[in-house]
């Protein structure tokens, strides 16, 4: 058997920490840098380091990966909306426009833009050297961020990565961005539902199975397998069922499970453009009967963040029948078509 990867570090929030009591960054410069989104990842990924211990281990720097998965594009929307409003009256005037600039926008607007600037300052905390990434794919970015994480270790480029998602969309001018894809933006924060923005941020820790053994670490469980495939969500259903169909037979196979072997899966759920009935007729065509999890109806759609605390609600929310397969699966989806499908095989603690 080669290269195994554990899950020996859990780290899920949903709101940032109370101020007085606040898991952050050891470099507090950055606090007036970081999105709320971007907080709220800093204390899971400090919760997700601590529970793994994997800083007592002496590993060289250049042998721990970070990947991050989220949907920020930009800094918050609101400074540049109120220089536009502040002069827009049918033309630009560029003296007036920069004397806007001044007086609404922070001189640290481009900064807070960078998308990638979180995965810096991660990196900075926990003495990360090694391979990197980041995934802007909304839905199916944690998810692909976990992926390349287990990838990184399978080839042998690191002994542990950080795998994290993260995303706060609730402010409500930045929301409205989201309703071309469904999303019901009257009730920011309040429905819970793949279609109700949600905010959150998960960490794991994913790590060489022999080096988790070797310093007694706690393991969750394993990435076993992982797939991912491209629908085109403006085509007919039964082509985008026959390549998703194919997208999960294809992670069955790197996992070397079969079908029957699956306990249940956990699905993405999302309503835009019919994804969610091309997802369940191709699960049903393959698993038939088998049972489902959608937990976007309990915490609403956490975008990027939303495959990291759904698994880790699978590795730690449920107490473990030991007569059944600890084999399950999570399909996570983003607008733009992109499926990424993860098999992960629980352990019992």
């Amino acid at each position: 058997m080669g290269k195994r990867v554990a899950i020996t570090g859990l780290g899920v929030s949903l709101k940032p920490a109370p101020s007085e009591n606040e898991k952050a960054f050891k470099n507090r410069k950055i606090k007036k840098l970081l999105s709320r989104g971007e907080k709220i990842f800093c204390r899971s990924a400090v919760d997700a380091v601590l529970d793994s211990g994997i800083l007592e281990t002496d590993t060289a720097n250049e042998k721990r990966g970070i990947f991050l998965g989220t949907t920020k594009e930009s800094s918050s929307r609101t400074e540049l909306l109120n220089v536009l409003k502040s002069i827009y009256d049918g033309e630009i005037r560029h003296k007036e426009f920069a004397e806007a600039v001044a007086e609404n926008m922070s001189p640290l607007f481009v900064i807070k833009s960078l998308p990638n600037a979180c995965l810096h300052y991660a990196a900075e905390e926990f003495g990360i050297r090694g391979s990197n990434s980041l995934f802007i794919t909304n839905g199916a970015a944690g998810s692909q961020a976990i992926a390349a994480a287990y990838h990184t270790i399978l080839r042998g480029d690191c002994i542990w990565c950080l795998a994290g998602g993260f995303d706060s969309h609730l402010d409500e001018e930045e929301a409205y961005n989201f309703k071309q894809y469904g999303f019901k933006v009257d009730t920011i924060g309040e429905e819970k539902s793949s279609e109700g923005l949600g905010e959150g941020a998960g960490t794991f820790i994913l790590e060489d199975y022999d080096h988790a053994v070797s310093r007694k670490a706690k393991i969750y469980g394993e990435i076993i397998g992982h797939g991912e495939t491209f629908l085109d969500l403006d085509q007919e259903e039964t082509e985008n069922i026959r390549v998703l169909k194919k997208g999960i037979c294809k992670s069955l196979a790197s996992a070397h499970e079969d079908v029957t072997n699956v306990s249940f899966i956990h699905a993405d759920g999302l309503t835009y453009k019919n994804y969610n009935v091309i997802e369940e007729a191709a699960i049903k065509d393959i698993f038939h009967d088998i049972p489902q999890i959608n937990s976007k109806n309990q915490i609403g759609n956490l975008l990027g963040a939303a495959p990291m605390v759904e698994i880790a609600e699978n590795l730690s929310g449920k107490e473990i029948d030991q007569n059944r397969s600890q084999v399950f699966m999570k399909l996570s989806a983003g607008f733009g078509g992109e499926v990424s499908i993860i098999v992960l095989r629980r352990n019992g603690l």
